[in-house]
């Protein structure tokens, strides 16, 4: 006789894909991370206090002698919110802040995002990535 206890339904659901045991997904937005922070989907201007709020935390937590890493995982946007927060970066730099920005693995970077992509003392992406930067 087959007897199932709750770990052996556990196993079970995750194993046929159960979607209430799925990993929630990220949300749009800026976010902080180990390392940095990191923005998910289009660059835009109602972000901008979150972006703040999250770059001068990393400011102030991370290790001095490691650059921030900032990891763009989205593409396009606000132009002209991404050189405002252009020049917050910039003023960082001024003051010896590095930046490593990272187009996060499967991701593209298209305007604003190579904006910010651009901006950063060391730019990283990831070998997988779909495209850096395109025209339009």
């Amino acid at each position: 006789m087959f007897r199932v206890n709750s770990l052996s339904v556990a196993l079970m659901m995750s194993l046929i894909g159960v979607a209430a045991l799925q990993a929630p997904q990220a949300k749009a937005g800026w976010s902080r991370v180990p390392g940095g922070l990191r923005l998910d989907g289009e660059v835009k201007a109602i972000d901008f206090g979150a972006f703040l709020h999250h770059f001068e935390t990393a400011m102030l937590e991370e290790p001095r002698y490691a650059p921030i890493a900032i990891w763009l995982a989205g593409s396009g946007g606000d132009e002209a919110a991404a050189k405002r927060i252009g020049e917050i970066m910039a003023v960082a730099q001024d003051q010896g802040v590095r930046l490593a920005m990272v187009m996060a693995q499967g991701h593209a970077c298209d305007g604003a995002c190579s904006i910010l992509f651009a901006l950063g003392d060391e730019q990283i992406a990831s070998a997988s990535g779909t495209r850096l930067i395109s025209g339009h």
